[in-house]
């Protein structure tokens, strides 16, 4: 499995879910995988993709929301899921795609385990670990909420850089997305 393959499962599982992606694979895997969707894609700001789910989820309590993060963007915004086991928003899962490296900045090992949803089991957070595109589609849609699915795949290829994004279209087509 792969990382677009990885965000596709997640896309069935959660059709009509609001998408919050961290940058680098996660954004280009769910720009990739939707045919670039009206989703959240937070370039340029690494650590605070689940803390910015986190306010979409409080916002928009009766949607479900997924918020899509790298394994390196877990690591730098650890502190939310502190804050995830704290506010928990029963509307949403955040999804840990690992492979532990940074992909986007040269393939650097990570240096941690890969323990996201042992983390989040401490939390008191409902979580799960998947390793093919089916168990992620499926733990996708039975996790409870809020929850942790830490995704792991072993096809390291990474979906290229994303295209310009124009963030006054983005912030509009996922306003318009989100919008009661």
């Amino acid at each position: 499995m792969n990382p677009t393959q990885a965000v596709a499962a997640l896309l069935r599982a959660q059709p009509d879910a609001l998408f919050v992606a961290s940058l680098g694979t996660a954004t280009s895997a769910l720009r990739s995988a939707s045919d670039d969707g009206p989703h959240l894609y937070m370039g340029g700001s690494m650590g605070s993709a689940l803390a910015v789910a986190m306010g979409v989820a409080e916002k928009r309590p009766e949607r479900r929301v997924v918020a899509v993060l790298g394994d390196g963007e877990s690591v730098m915004g650890a502190g939310s899921l502190w804050s995830l086991a704290g506010v928990r928003p029963a509307n949403l899962l955040a999804v840990v795609l690992v492979d532990g490296h940074y992909t986007i900045t040269g393939g650097q090992p990570l240096g941690v385990p890969a323990v996201f949803a042992d983390v989040a089991r401490t939390l008191g957070l409902a979580a799960g670990v998947a390793g093919t595109a089916a168990d992620a589609q499926r733990l996708a849609r039975e996790l409870a909420r809020p929850g942790v699915l830490e995704i792991r795949y072993d096809e390291r290829t990474w979906p290229g850089p994303s295209p310009f994004v124009d963030a006054p279209v983005v912030r509009a087509r996922f306003e318009a997305a989100a919008a009661p």
